[in-house]
């Protein structure tokens, strides 16, 4: 990426794109809003969890991420990361759990406007939730445990092969280096129609998804090198 012009006070990017895996480059985007005092916000939902995102390198301000993708939680949680720049931000949700006496239920009536310091400040209202938190807590408990640098190496030696079958008949795929290991797009040849590809994978109870007309190809250490060898076969009788 050699230059990146901004005309905006902030700019909300994803790690990589949700519908082909491309990877953009944070780092660069990071340093040219530094350079121009622009605000960089990042959604992290297609990557964190599966991908390494270093927000002190990229100089994000602001991280924010879904819990159902690759951080394996449940639906209606999220987490966050915010910079010293929204230390003393006004959070959109007015809630009375964001505010400095939250935890001191005897004196709630002592209303008061001051929040919760830091990105504290941000949280929903009822975000103790005693069902989904301990969902996610084991989730990303497991994550740690597994290491996320070691879930893509993962994806990347799982879809070795499958990336060569692609490149050698037909079909085409971002370069290596261009899109992340546990999500890429596949363009197909032109006789090939997505929809029913994806019908005939699901089928063979093989689950895929069609984003812009490619197939979105999703892997993760639940895989196997049987899986990638049934997905090969299917996309050969279709060749």
């Amino acid at each position: 990426m050699e230059s990146i012009t901004l005309d905006t006070s902030a700019i909300v990017i994803s790690s990589i794109h949700w519908a082909n895996g491309i990877i953009f480059d944070l780092k660069a985007i990071g340093k040219r809003c530094q350079e121009t005092d622009t605000s960089f916000l990042v959604d992290g939902t297609q990557s964190v969890g599966a991908m390494n995102i270093d927000v002190d390198n990229c100089r994000i301000d602001a991280l924010v991420c879904a819990g159902y993708k690759w951080l394996l939680g449940p639906y209606s949680l999220g987490l966050a990361y915010y910079g010293q720049s929204f230390d003393n931000g006004n959070p959109i949700e007015q809630s009375w759990m964001n505010r400095i006496n939250a935890r001191e239920f005897s004196g709630l009536t002592a209303y008061t406007d001051s929040y919760l310091p830091y990105s504290a400040r941000y949280n929903v209202g009822e975000f103790s939730n005693f069902v989904l938190c301990p969902m996610l807590d084991t989730s990303l408990t497991q994550i740690i445990a597994w290491g996320v640098n070691n879930i893509q190496d993962y994806s990347k030696e799982l879809s070795w092969p499958l990336i060569s079958f692609l490149q050698n008949n037909g079909f085409k795929v971002e370069k290596e280096g261009h899109r992340a290991s546990h999500m890429f797009g596949v363009q197909l040849p032109s006789h090939i129609d997505p929809m029913q590809l994806m019908q005939t994978l699901r089928s063979q109870n093989i689950i895929v998804s069609v984003r812009n007309g490619a197939l979105r190809i999703s892997i993760h250490v639940y895989n196997t090198v049987e899986d990638i060898e049934a997905l090969i076969q299917v996309m050969q009788r279709e060749i």
